[in-house]
């Protein structure tokens, strides 16, 4: 009899404690934050050599691939193949790297007036790869292929070769998502490698801001997105003519156009600057926390530790 009143009031306390104790899933809810910790993708030997650029600077278009040494049969050429170049100021033992002018053949722009932001900016080109030129032969050049990022091929551009500085990245990065005040540069995404439209961690983009607005390479940019319907893709704001609310609400809701423009940007991602020119910079985005677009706006970080 002693042992069951025992269990009895053992069974009574635990009760009682279970009553003063919050449920777990109360407990340790977790509270909602719009600071993100996202561990950030360093660039590689590639990302650095094979990221693409746009320029104004005067490369010699005379100076390209003619052939390799199996022509004609063969015209594309990959590491470790060896290519005649053609054109002028060729030395022997020296590398050359091997870039393409890009010519989009889509019709579409991601944003109205893209071709021409871009025009104004220079002339887009593709890494292609490096070469080291190891004999002189009359006019042409034989030189092996060291590097590629793509198959070089008849016609790509021959430039001097030039190393890239080392970029220091953060391994972690902390982002607001709704980030209060606005960078002390403001830019926009005119182009991505490869001509996408929507990019993502470990992508490449260009920005209308280079060298002539301090830009450096290591340099961060934060990409943002407002709810601007004047500013926003034009298929997506057509949402805004759309209905909204419930059937049972006595008085449905409306999206009032001129407050959405007011409502705070959000943060889409983290880029850093890999390359720039006087015009523009190429980044890499480190941190993507959904779909960056081309046409996007980007902020110069202000804190760049």
């Amino acid at each position: 009899m002693k042992k069951v009143t025992v269990v009895v009031l053992f069974l009574m306390a635990a009760m009682a404690i279970a009553q003063d104790t919050p449920p777990q899933s109360q407990a340790q809810a977790p509270r909602f934050q719009t600071n993100l910790t996202e561990r950030a993708q360093a660039p590689t030997y590639s990302d650095l050599y094979c990221s693409g650029f746009i320029t104004k600077d005067n490369i010699n278009a005379a100076n390209i691939v003619s052939g390799g040494q199996n022509s004609p049969n063969e015209t594309l050429y990959a590491t470790g193949n060896l290519i005649f170049l053609e054109g002028s100021g060729y030395q022997e033992g020296q590398r050359y790297s091997v870039v393409r002018q890009l010519h989009d053949p889509n019709r579409y722009e991601p944003f109205v007036g893209q071709k021409a932001a871009i025009l104004s900016l220079g002339q887009p080109y593709a890494d292609i790869g490096r070469v080291r030129v190891v004999a002189l032969r009359g006019a042409t050049a034989v030189a092996e292929v060291e590097f590629t990022c793509q198959n070089i091929t008849i016609g790509d551009v021959v430039m001097a070769f030039q190393e890239h500085p080392p970029v220091a990245y953060r391994k972690n990065s902390s982002l607001e998502r709704f980030h209060s005040g606005k960078g002390r540069v403001t830019a926009r995404i005119v182009m991505a490698r490869e001509f996408d439209t929507v990019v993502g961690t470990g992508q490449k983009v260009y920005i209308d801001a280079g060298t002539n607005k301090g830009i450096k390479v290591g340099d961060y940019f934060r990409a943002v997105r407002g709810y601007d319907p004047n500013k926003i893709d034009p298929v997506d704001a057509t949402a805004y003519n759309a209905p909204v609310g419930d059937d049972t609400q006595k008085v449905p809701g409306k999206v009032d156009r001129k407050k959405s423009a007011e409502l705070p940007v959000r943060n889409l991602g983290q880029m850093i600057v890999i390359n720039a020119t006087s015009t523009t910079a190429t980044a890499m985005i480190t941190n993507a926390f959904e779909g960056i677009e081309v046409g996007d706006e980007v902020e110069l970080e202000e804190d760049q530790q």
